[in-house]
């Protein structure tokens, strides 16, 4: 079969690596921005705004009309030619209000409606007058379009325009103006159940340049790289888009470092010290995958949130809970723009206001202790882990290997972000979550149970454990000699391969029943979506025969039903699914798995065990852990006696294997369930065993 590792594609990781990819080719407008940052200001306000334009237009002659008087005011208004407006007033208002007063209030309209863009046309001209209908686009309060008078007077070949500030608006007429308050949300923790964070906005202390005003080059980078910061650092900083004066960042300044650095700074012409906001991950790569990370919105998110306060250089959520609980992360900003009079207090009207909302704390089941030791565990094997409590269903842990540095993506770290893409084993794909693995011998627990829910078996009844098993051809063998007859929960401790053949073979060969063992692995939530909120899962593939006959064409043979017992085949599952699918055994019920407290663990099915048939389940569970049992070497001869659990090897494409091991503890009151994979292995229970083991020890105490 196909390698049910990581070789099966999964949604979610083309757009994973779109944003990578983007990020290190300038898609994104952090670095490719800086132009557009340069000439616009935080509120939206073109940063021309207010000063110099092209020089007046040359006398049209005596042939000028109103109308094209008034269509010359228009387009240099739009054009932001304020002085150039100037040049079209009459003397009189010349007289009374100057040049710098003029232009000021052209920048406090603009300033003050937090405006973008700005066209005026020419409605009518009726005589010594004309009415100019203008659009209005803002940053915080959508768009306006309203109706402005210019009173003309001729001089000479020329009409000019008698201006007052109600020339710009109506309402400004009396010295009223506008004035403006801008509330900003700062984007909410993500905290662990214990309330330590998982992700939080921080001012940074960051080292930057003025590289206009460098003065040796050699010695500035010997002296940061005192302070840590890499020669590769500088030069790409010297190396950033942007004008020469613009503030370019090195890197950022470990607490630790900060009052060295200010001494170094005071005689290093060019280096420059300044806070920033940055969103921080503390945990860093033990909770990558399921925290995630943010990115700049792009040019087209951008334009598509026009007038709702989004500036070129503003973030969100990307991936993991970061990207699924963007709403509640993010808040809303708030505006409110009110005419006032002249004392500039007393309230005329609020012309708009858009309401303000604070990004909002969300709290997690994760507990950071249970991250970091299951990332520490999995080590630098590829592969995953995933930690529930069975009392809840709540998320301890959801940990995926290889990992990477989410704040990489934060500081838009290009060397860092380069090496992540050419790095092997994908380690931005989240495999607790999306990975599709073959379940193996963790499957039995599903067959044991069909068996038992069947009517064919009960929990006394033995079945014969041989070498091999040869009901239909070809035989197949076991993984150990014969063992005799065996209950189901002997079987279990052994892992014997033809008692599980046995029970799938028998229930196939039940009239209308070819389907049920696939049926009972989806009352365990495998083949399709947790459904828990924050997290973005696949649904893997439980094979049957309606599903044979319309993706191969073919019949569901006695075979399939076999293969499957056993948890080979077509079946795939996700790690996520395995702990799920065990801690739902172990409740009674399928549950919905809950990473964000307050939600609720809603059951999807009762799982219908009598009390009898669960215990017999149960201790075959604890019986895997204990001397007899095939995990005794990492479990009871080891020392550690209060536990159940399952292992699994399964076969993937070629000569590779996969391995599986679900421990729990402790055993008759468990508190956490613990589901590790890894992409390569000889033997679940040796292998993985121990690393589920030490995850669920560190998720009790």
């Amino acid at each position: 079969m196909a390698n049910a590792g990581m070789g099966r594609h999964r949604p979610g990781a083309a757009m994973r690596a779109f944003f990578l990819v983007a990020i290190l080719s300038g898609v994104f407008i952090g670095t490719a921005v800086a132009g557009v940052r340069a000439l616009t200001r935080d509120d939206g306000t073109p940063a021309g705004a207010g000063g110099g334009g092209s020089p007046a237009a040359a006398a049209p002659g005596s042939s000028e009309t109103p109308r094209a008087a008034a269509e010359r005011f228009a387009k240099a208004w739009s054009a932001g030619e304020y002085d150039t407006l100037y040049g079209m007033i009459d003397g009189p208002s010349q007289a009374a209000v100057p040049l710098a007063s003029f232009t000021g209030e052209y920048t406090a309209f603009a300033t003050e409606l937090t405006l973008r863009t700005l066209s005026a046309t020419v409605a009518s001209a009726d005589g010594a007058s004309a009415r100019l209908t203008v659009h209005a686009a803002t940053a915080y309060f959508g768009e306006f379009e309203y109706s402005t008078t210019l009173n003309l007077s001729r001089t000479g070949s020329r009409w000019f325009v008698a201006w007052t500030p109600a020339v710009i608006h109506p309402d400004l007429a009396g010295g009223r103006h506008f004035k403006s308050s801008i509330q900003r949300a700062t984007r909410g923790s993500i905290l662990d159940r214990n309330g330590a964070p998982l992700a939080i906005t921080r001012e940074i202390r960051f080292l930057g340049l003025n590289r206009s005003a460098v003065q040796d080059r050699a010695v500035l980078t010997a002296t940061l790289g005192e302070l840590g910061f890499t020669k590769d650092q500088v030069d790409a900083a010297f190396n950033a888009p942007g004008g020469a004066t613009q503030r370019v960042t090195v890197g950022a300044v470990p607490d630790s470092l900060v009052e060295t650095a200010a001494l170094k700074v005071r005689s290093l012409p060019g280096a420059i010290l300044f806070f920033e906001s940055q969103r921080v991950h503390p945990l860093g790569g033990s909770a990558a995958h399921v925290v995630g990370y943010t990115r700049e919105f792009t040019a087209e998110e951008l334009e598509q949130r026009r007038g709702q306060g989004f500036r070129p250089g503003d973030r969100t959520g990307a991936t993991g809970l970061e990207a699924s609980l963007e709403k509640t992360l993010a808040g809303q900003h708030g505006a409110e723009l009110r005419l006032v009079e002249s004392d500039n207090t007393t309230v005329v009207k609020v012309v708009a206001s858009k309401e303000y909302a604070a990004g909002q704390d969300v709290a997690t089941t994760l507990d950071s202790a249970t991250l970091v030791a299951a990332q520490a565990r999995l080590g630098s094997r590829a592969g995953a882990a995933v930690v529930l409590d069975p009392r809840t269903n709540a998320v301890l842990a959801m940990n995926s290997s290889p990992t990477f540095d989410p704040d990489a993506f934060e500081r838009s770290d290009r060397a860092a972000l380069q090496a992540l893409a050419n790095a092997p084993h994908s380690p931005q794909a989240n495999r607790a979550a999306t990975g599709l693995y073959s379940a193996g011998s963790t499957f039995k627990l599903i067959t044991g149970a069909a068996g038992l829910l069947s009517g064919l078996y009960k929990p006394s009844d033995t079945i014969f454990c041989g070498a091999s098993w040869n009901t239909i051809t070809p035989a197949r063998r076991n993984w150990e000699g014969t063992q005799g007859p065996q209950t189901i929960a002997q079987a279990l401790m052994r892992s014997c391969n033809p008692v599980f053949y046995e029970i799938a073979y028998s229930i196939y060969m039940v009239d209308g029943k070819e389907a049920f063992l696939s049926d009972v692995a989806r009352m365990f939530g495998f083949g399709s979506e947790s459904g828990a909120v924050g997290i973005s899962d696949e649904a893997g593939l439980v094979p049957d025969p309606a599903w044979k006959k319309k993706t191969k064409g073919e019949i569901w043979y006695p075979g399939d039903s076999v293969n499957l017992g056993i948890g080979q085949g077509d079946l795939l599952i996700t790690p996520l699914q395995l702990a799920n699918a065990y801690s739902s055994f172990l409740a009674g019920s399928l549950r919905v798995p809950v990473v964000v407290k307050g939600e609720e663990a809603k059951v999807r099915n009762p799982i219908p065990l009598t009390a009898e048939q669960s215990a017999h389940l149960k201790l075959g569970l604890r019986l895997v852990t204990s001397e007899s049992g095939t995990a005794s070497a990492a479990f009871a001869n080891a020392g550690y006696t209060d536990f159940g659990g399952k292992s699994g090897t399964a076969e993937d494409a070629g000569a590779q294997q996969h391995v599986l091991f679900v421990a729990f503890s402790p055993a008759n009151t468990p508190r956490a369930v613990a589901a590790v994979v890894l992409d390569e292995g000889g033997s679940g229970s040796i292998e993985a065993g121990p690393i589920a083991r030490d995850i669920v020890l560190t998720a009790i105490k």
